[in-house]
């Protein structure tokens, strides 16, 4: 009895000190001024100057994921002034570590970094946060913190702060010497950049360099000096360095060694400058977008909200929508809207995960109820398939010497946020869903290209067929999916394909939850 007593008064002790321990402290941070533009060792010449000074944004777009981890690499390695980045997750992997020492001979070289992480991440790369801090041009923080005394004991936010840490930084970012950018849907982890041996995303980010890099470095600065942006010597405390030495060896010596990153980064190169051979890059008007922080706060109105400023941008559709969006929550406001787009003669097509391919099972459930209504209005409804066949061995699997197996090579999950609106593109990290538009906040580059929204359309119709199920609806008005075959033939299924009949029933309870407001 006297055991159970104490075991009590523990229990109750530990919850009086979590609920009252875990307001964070004052953030000791000191906010940063603008940082200067270093643009003339990036692009130059004649044509670029008068497409600068027409205001215009250079872009292309970055679908292929070594082209896209190319490019980011390219950004650190070619970099003389400043890198600032900021990413929803890091992951403690082969790319995370990858970008980390890449970015640690930056701040050798007298670059300085500033690394902006949300705190979701979780607490695994803490110990090489801490060391990278100690470096004079390494500044790291993270976003939101979940909580201070208790880090590694998430679960207890989750009970008991659940309202604070449920609204999160999304958003992905790159940005060198102030002067070229990356954006898109892609987070520094290995299965964003055909790298993972469980499985592959599908993804798209775009780089761009000109007028709308000038909204992406005030974006970045009005997060960096945001309150909820904690320093990870004020969270985690100092490191060593004696630390960092060995850290920075680390990288030298082990899987990351010389000789083999030099062949990595010789081979992104290589890569890069053959696609900017293939496709010349292009210049468009272009504005980046984004939530403000306050966002976070739920005090974010008008325009500090990115749905705001991409209508201002891109105005109602007319004629055409085309959206791909991993994580697809319509909710009733948003059926009628898409339906009622189609009586006004607006082409919509639709492309999300199929129940199979999405990583986050919940969100379908809460997809799955409008799924009939948005094809009885007439719009085109698109799945993307749970694998993607790869007849070529990765550039992860050519540089590593790895072997992925083929059964887990091919699974693929649809992970990009994009859309065109009558000759005007978005790419960022925004998901058509209520968490996208209402908790979390967002980035992203809207370009007003009919090119681009071609490029686009062409590359949809072309392979639809092959990495997405058709959404039908039959004679009977039920859902049917069509798989199209090479061969010319079709399979129709009748129910979600490859689902389980316990994964179908666990789907529908779900849907009644009332929780569609943060899926």
């Amino acid at each position: 009895m006297q055991i159970r007593q104490s075991a009590q008064a523990v229990l109750l002790s530990f919850a009086v000190i979590t609920l009252t321990g875990c307001s964070l402290p004052m953030n000791e941070s000191k906010k940063q001024s603008s940082i200067h533009v270093h643009a003339e060792h990036w692009l130059n010449g004649s044509n670029v100057d008068a497409q600068m000074a027409q205001g215009l944004t250079a872009y292309f777009t970055l679908e292929d994921a070594f082209i896209s981890i190319a490019s980011r690499l390219h950004l650190i390695n070619k970099a003389q002034y400043n890198l600032d980045l900021q990413y929803y997750m890091w992951e403690d992997d082969s790319i995370g570590h990858l970008m980390l020492a890449e970015l640690l001979k930056a701040a050798d070289r007298g670059v300085k970094i500033r690394l902006l992480i949300d705190d979701q991440n979780g607490s695994q790369l803490d110990f090489t946060l801490k060391q990278l801090a100690k470096h004079p041009n390494f500044e790291i923080k993270l976003f939101n913190p979940y909580t201070f005394r208790f880090r590694k004991l998430r679960v207890f936010d989750y009970v008991f702060r659940f309202n604070q840490i449920n609204h999160r930084m999304h958003n992905k970012l790159i940005i060198a010497d102030g002067a070229i950018a990356v954006t898109g849907g892609r987070n520094i982890s290995r299965e964003y950049f055909d790298a993972s041996e469980n499985f592959q995303f599908t993804d798209m980010d775009i780089l761009f360099y000109g007028t709308a890099v000038k909204q992406a470095n005030q974006v970045f600065k009005n997060f960096w000096n945001d309150d909820l942006s904690y320093s990870v010597p004020q969270l985690l405390g100092d490191g060593h360095q004696e630390q960092l030495s060995k850290l920075r060896k680390y990288y030298e010596l082990t899987a990351l060694q010389k000789d083999q990153l030099k062949k990595r980064i010789e081979l992104a190169e290589k890569q890069i400058n053959q696609h900017l051979k293939d496709r010349p890059i292009n210049w468009a008007k272009a504005h980046f977008v984004a939530d403000s922080p306050n966002k976070i706060r739920a005090e974010a109105s008008g325009d500090q909200l990115i749905y705001r400023q991409m209508l201002n941008i891109m105005g109602e559709p007319k004629q055409h929508l085309e959206l791909v969006s991993a994580y697809f929550v319509p909710t009733r406001k948003g059926t009628d809207y898409l339906t009622k787009l189609v009586k006004n003669n607006v082409e919509v097509r639709v492309l999300t995960n199929s129940f199979m391919a999405n990583d986050v099972p919940v969100v379908h459930a809460f997809y799955k109820k409008y799924r009939h209504d948005l094809l009885k209005g007439g719009v085109k409804l698109y799945e993307f398939k749970p694998y993607i066949e790869r007849h070529k061995r990765t550039w992860y699997e050519v540089v590593t010497g790895n072997v992925i197996p083929a059964k887990n090579k091919n699974a693929s999950s649809l992970h990009a946020k994009f859309f065109d609106i009558d000759g005007m593109v978005f790419i960022g990290s925004f998901n058509f869903d209520p968490r996208s538009a209402n908790l979390n906040t967002e980035v992203g580059l809207v370009v007003e290209s009919d090119v681009l929204q071609g490029q686009i359309s062409t590359s949809l119709d072309q392979y639809l067929p092959q990495i997405a199920y058709e959404l039908k609806l039959n004679p009977q008005g039920e859902v049917i999916w069509l798989d199209h075959q090479k061969d010319g033939s079709i399979v129709e299924y009748s129910q979600d394909p490859k689902s389980t009949k316990f994964q179908r029933f666990a789907m529908k309870v779900v849907s009644y939850f009332p929780i569609e407001w943060m899926m």
